[in-house]
Parts: C-alpha cells; structure tokens; sequence
C-alpha cells in the first residue's frame, strides 16, 4: 500500500479522491488550513497535516516521506463569486498557478513516484461536433475557465518534458453529485431554480459531465507510477448538449421548461467567462482511461440526473430543518 498526500481532500471532489485511496488500503494526508478541515479528513480515513496552501515554507519541509502526491484544489476553493467576470479569472489564475508550483515543489523535494494534477477539460480546444480526446490540442488561449488554468497546464507539460513524474487527470467541467452547497449545486442547480440560470444561445454545444464519485474513483485509479507523462480524460459516457443538461436539471426541479438567454445577457449577468464556458462545446472521448481498466459506476448523466436531483433536495430540506450556516466547498 501507498502514502498519498494530498491538496484539497475536503472539497466536492477532494473528499470522493480521499475516500477512494483510504478504500483502497493506502495511508492518506491531507493539507488542512483550519480545526474544521482537519475534523472532515479524519472522519474520511486520513491524516491531517496543518498548513495553508498559500505559505507552503510553512509546511513543505515537515511533510512526512510519501509515494505520490494530488494536486486537487479547485477554481472556487475560496467561494464562489458573484459573477465569473475577466477580473476574478486573473485573480484566481495567480491563485491556481501558484497552487500548481506548490504541487511541484513537493512532486520535486519529496521525491515521489508521481504527482497528480488534476485540471478540467476547458485545457482543451473546442471540438464543436467532433470528439475530443488526448491526443486533441490543448489550448493556452484566454477563454473561458482556460483563462484560470492554461498558465497551470503549460506548468506541466514543461515539467513533464524534464522527466518529473506527473500525470494530468482531466475532469469533466461539470462534475456532479447529491452533496449540497459544492459548485454543481451552487453554480447550475440553485440559480436555475431561482429562475436565474437558463440555457445560453442556441444549447447545441456539447458539455462534459462526470459523477463526482467516479470522478474521484478515476483520480485514485490514476495515482499510479504508471501513468507518468500522461493526459487522461477522465468523463462518463454519454456527452450531453446544454440544452439536454439544463432540461434534465429542471425535470428533477419539477419544472416543464427551461428559460433562454441571449449571449450577452449572461456576459453582463454572470461575466464573460461565464458566457465563454457556456458556449464551449466538447465531446470528450473517454476510451483511453477506460481501455487502462477503469470502470464507471455512474456512466450515463441522463441516466443518473433523477436521482441525483431528488437526494439533492432531501438534502436542501435536511439543511433547512436543521438550520445550518451555509459553506462552499470547489
């Protein structure tokens, strides 16, 4: 069995990676900036280790000896904002990037057999109707939720071509789960009820989507020396247009129908990465991780939606009765 260390195991997706290793028999840390964060890591299995990722001097050199390490902080690790303007892209790409040489620091001083970075499918070029897979370009343009990540995936393949053992686990852009208050709920499901959200333009794009806990089963399948060097899309089975994504949502919300927005209506609303990230559309091939022996316990969105929209609102109500302050978790 393995020792993992890990950046970010109490967000949405962090807590599904760190479930999965404990499952599997590996000792697992996990960086924790405050009581409350180490309280989560060790109701999941593992050790915490205090320290904020923004003063890794702090910590870095004290980190026990460890196999691998997981890098997977996420865009709204600090909240949420308002709106997903061009002003919060430049300010959480400085925050994403500095994470991502964080991550390299500990991949280079600890010498481990692999360090995991996950990022989204957003590094990728916009396929339009056609599939999308590895061997796909990989973007560094200004667009969308790339604006945050390029500088990170440029990082990477920059460290990869000197032999430092990474891998890039490419997540969906919309990953998906029944846990309230994390970015499916806070970004698409919540506004949509509120008569806030709606399909942008036409909703013929292609968007990607995963279950989270597939999403985290497929970031601890990859925590293995083997798959050094490596891009691998990580996605369920069935790419959905905008248009099916958001009508499923509102089935599950009891609506019949789903509003339309115009383009720029989004940009002054939600800002313009929120209309960039809207309209991108990407087919993602996912037969590359599979072919390596992974198997999807959730494969199919419209398959899954229902229910996971029901457990969603037990939650909400579970939350209401029991009148807890809210939190956000990337």
């Amino acid at each position: 069995m393995a020792t993992v260390f890990v950046m970010g195991g109490t967000g949405f997706l962090g807590k599904e990676t760190v479930k999965s290793l404990v499952k599997r028999g590996d000792t697992v840390y996990g960086l924790a900036r405050s009581r409350e964060s180490e309280d989560r890591l060790q109701q999941l299995g593992a050790i915490p280790v205090p320290g904020d990722v923004y003063t890794p001097e702090r910590w870095i050199r004290h980190l026990p000896d460890m196999d691998y390490v997981i890098n997977v902080l996420g865009f709204f690790k600090d909240g949420k904002p308002a709106r997903l303007s061009v002003k919060f892209s430049v300010v959480c790409r400085e925050k994403y990037i500095k994470w991502a040489r964080t991550f390299i620091d500990v991949t280079r001083l600890k010498g481990v057999k692999l360090g995991v970075h996950v990022t989204g499918t957003t590094v990728y070029e916009d396929g339009g109707n056609e599939w999308v897979n590895e061997d796909t370009p990989l973007r560094f343009t200004k667009n969308g939720f790339n604006r945050i990540a390029a500088p990170a995936t440029q990082l990477m393949v920059e460290e990869m071509a000197k032999g430092v053992p990474i891998v890039v686990a490419v997540a969906p852009n919309i990953v998906y789960g029944d846990e309230p208050d994390t970015s499916f709920d806070q970004v698409f499901v919540r506004p949509l009820k509120n008569w806030q959200m709606g399909i942008v333009g036409q909703g013929k794009n292609y968007i990607t989507t995963g279950h989270v806990e597939d999403v985290g089963r497929a970031i601890a399948f990859l925590t293995d020396s083997t798959y050094a060097g490596e891009f691998f899309h990580i996605s369920g089975d069935d790419p959905v247009t905008q248009k099916e994504f958001f009508t499923a949502i509102a089935r599950g919300l009891g609506r019949g129908w789903v509003p339309r927005l115009p383009e720029k209506l989004v940009s002054v609303l939600g800002g313009k990465c929120a209309r960039e990230f809207m309209c991108l559309s990407q087919r993602i091939d996912n037969r590359k991780l599979k072919s390596a022996g992974f198997t999807l316990k959730h494969p199919r969105f419209l398959d899954e939606i229902d229910q996971v929209m029901a457990r969603l609102q037990e939650a909400w109500k579970r939350e209401s009765t029991t009148a807890q302050p809210e939190r956000f978790e990337s």
